[in-house]
C-alpha cells in the first residue's frame, strides 16, 4: 500500500518553501507544485494524501482543479489557503464542495497541521 503524500500546490515559493518544512518537521512526506497544471502533469491520479492549494492561481486556479479533481473521480481531500479577501464566495463554494478546510495566509501551523490530519484521517491508505 503506498504512503499518503501532502501535495502543496502554490505559486509563491516562500510558501511551499514554508509549508515543506513544517510537513517534513513531522515527517510527512511532500511534493511541490507551482501550478495546478504542473500538479495533474506529473502526479500519479488516484495517489492517496491530501492537497494544500492555493486558490489564486496562474493559469487554473484552485477552485477549477478541485472540481477537475472530482471529475476524475479522484477524491483526494482538499485544504484551501489563500491571501487574499473575497466575499466568501471562493471559501463557500470550496466548502460545499468537500474541501477540509479554508486557511486565510498567514494560517497557525497547528490550525494546518490538524486540517492536514483530519483531511489524511479520509483517505484511504
Amino acid at each position: 500500500m503506498t504512503s499518503p503524500v501532502i501535495f502543496v500546490v502554490d505559486d509563491d515559493a516562500f510558501v511551499r518553501a514554508a509549508v515543506r518544512r513544517l510537513l517534513l518537521s513531522i515527517r510527512l512526506p511532500v511534493r511541490l507544485f507551482a501550478s495546478a497544471e504542473q500538479f495533474l502533469a506529473d502526479t500519479d491520479h488516484g495517489a492517496p494524501g491530501c492537497l494544500i492549494l492555493d486558490v489564486r492561481l496562474p493559469g487554473m486556479d484552485g477552485l477549477q482543479l478541485q472540481q477537475r479533481l472530482a471529475e476524475r473521480d479522484w477524491p483526494l481531500p482538499v485544504i484551501f489557503i489563500s491571501a487574499h479577501d473575497d466575499d466568501g464566495a471562493s471559501r463557500d463554494a470550496a466548502m460545499r464542495r468537500g474541501a477540509v478546510a479554508y486557511l486565510r495566509k498567514p494560517f497557525d501551523r497547528n490550525q494546518l497541521l490538524t486540517s492536514v490530519r483530519g483531511a489524511l484521517g479520509r483517505c484511504d491508505a
